[in-house]
């Protein structure tokens, strides 16, 4: 192998693991994105059913899991939802 193809397969090998990087960086803002947007429909839902919590007495009613109240809580968004 001469020193043009080493260095061309270099040049090409980091190009490839930057465009990576940037295409993973892409991704996690995205996921993020999607997290808040849900976070936003489950407090749109707490409030529309407001009237219709979960309790001892009503085991059907709204309620949100611990990993979501986990992931909105990572987002500091407040839904007003018993935790089940």
């Amino acid at each position: 192998m001469n020193k043009k193809t080493i260095t061309e397969t270099a040049i090409m090998a980091s190009v490839l693991i930057i465009l990576f990087a940037v295409f993973l960086i892409g991704l996690d803002k995205a996921l993020d994105a999607q997290e808040k947007v849900e976070c936003y429909r489950l407090q749109e839902q707490a409030n529309q059913y407001k009237n219709f919590l979960y309790s001892p007495t009503n085991q059907g009613g709204f309620y949100i899991t611990s990993l979501e109240k986990q992931m909105c809580v990572y987002h500091g968004i407040v839904i007003d939802a018993p935790v089940r």
